[in-house]
């Protein structure tokens, strides 16, 4: 059987992190961000308590399964630096699966994550896969260059294995506008095409588009694949980076 898409599940978290109300927390991070921001001159952390933890999210989605690999996806930093959230993922997650994140690709992090994972399946390697794509909605400094940040706290798990939703090698398009889309995907039968917030005027030939909340910048696009059934394209555009990712699954 070929290897693809068993499943995701995505959760949306309304409170803050447990630790992002600990004093000693907050003053080790405000001393530590306000050192990094001096350097650039941009000024001191604000509104830390409103943040989430990557780990907290992911580890409310690990599956009660064996997992060979966990690749973390993000693009807003994590509330809590100072742990190696996808080295302490591996030691938690059933499996004590090979584990590395991805950041500071934007929304296609997560498309590089899932390329990641495929080569190593059919390499043979690592066949049971779980991508974690995350976003938390607090951005506690300026980071003097447009964000955009997300509305919610948000986590997708997205399960690969064997099955007969075969995932295809994703495209990441640099130097790309929205519409080339069209020319890439061309004509989409028998399948759902999800697009993220910057695509949803992209006229697509599909029989079936979902639209992500665009208020969700990198984890709109597989939280609404989550609702999905049988063959999915998920397609999704950064604005600041040019980026168009797309993934077929199926």
């Amino acid at each position: 059987m070929p290897w693809g898409l068993r499943r995701a599940e995505a959760r949306r978290f309304p409170d803050p992190a447990a630790r992002s109300g600990d004093p000693a927390h907050a003053a080790r991070l405000s001393t530590y961000l306000t050192d990094l921001l001096a350097q650039d001159g941009l000024g001191p952390p604000a509104g830390m308590a409103s943040g989430h933890s990557y780990g907290e999210m992911a580890l409310s989605l690990l599956p009660a399964e064996p997992v060979d690999a966990l690749v973390l996806a993000y693009d807003i930093p994590d509330i809590e630096p100072g742990r190696a959230t996808a080295t302490w993922l591996s030691h938690v997650c059933p499996g004590g699966p090979m584990a590395f994140a991805v950041s500071d690709q934007g929304r296609a992090g997560a498309y590089t994550g899932l390329r990641l994972l495929r080569d190593y399946a059919l390499s043979g390697t690592y066949v049971r896969a779980l991508l974690v794509v995350a976003e938390q909605s607090s951005l506690p400094y300026d980071p003097g260059v447009p964000v955009e940040v997300p509305a919610a706290h948000c986590a997708v798990a997205v399960h690969f294995g064997p099955s007969l939703l075969e995932a295809g090698a994703p495209r990441i398009v640099r130097g790309a506008a929205p519409d080339d889309l069209v020319e890439i995907l061309g004509a989409v039968e028998d399948a759902t095409v999800v697009l993220g917030g910057h695509l949803a005027g992209v006229d697509v030939k599909a029989d079936r588009v979902v639209l992500a909340d665009p208020g969700q910048p990198m984890t709109g696009v597989w939280e609404a694949m989550a609702s999905v059934d049988g063959p999915v394209v998920v397609a999704d555009y950064d604005p600041a980076l040019r980026y168009l990712c797309v993934s077929a699954f199926g």
